[in-house]
């Protein structure tokens, strides 16, 4: 089966209401999924990375992406970011104040395949931006590269 087309919706960092009705829709449906790339304040270079050094580590991208996907049958909601910031990144984010949350699953912390978490179960707007809010300063804080507090979500409804 081919994959969707996205429904992108570019929003600010503290205005999530239009993706959380899209996770709404998708946890009712128990199908699809978003990713979520932060926007980039171009102002400033990103910091420097050797060809070599990224041909070698093994580390995921420069610029994280986050993503959520519902509950799905039996299987429950994850949470997922892409990342280069290298192993062990559930220590990385407490340090950084953005611990995972009490009663949250780390299903994967893997350099290059990322972290994979899975939240509480959430079904109501209020849970669901909870959600999204922790994936949002998650991704946002394994990101190098200045960011311009915009978020861009690709909606994959299926």
């Amino acid at each position: 089966m081919p994959t969707p087309e996205p429904v992108v919706v570019e929003f600010g960092e503290d205005h999530r209401a239009a993706v959380v009705r899209r996770m709404e829709k998708m946890a009712a449906a128990g199908a699809g999924w978003i990713n979520l790339s932060p926007g980039l304040n171009v102002e400033e270079p990103p910091p420097p990375r050797s060809a070599l050094g990224s041909l070698l580590a093994a580390r995921g991208p420069l610029v994280p992406m986050g993503t959520w996907a519902p509950a799905q049958g039996r299987d429950a909601a994850t949470i997922g970011i892409e990342h280069g910031q290298g192993p062990r990144v559930v220590r990385t984010l407490a340090a950084k104040d953005v611990a995972v949350p009490p009663g949250w699953r780390v299903a994967q912390d893997h350099a290059r395949r990322g972290l994979v978490v899975v939240p509480r179960p959430a079904t109501t707007d209020q849970e669901l931006d909870a959600v999204l809010a922790w994936l949002l300063r998650a991704t946002g804080a394994l990101c190098p590269v200045p960011r311009s507090g915009q978020w861009r979500a690709y909606c994959y409804e299926v």
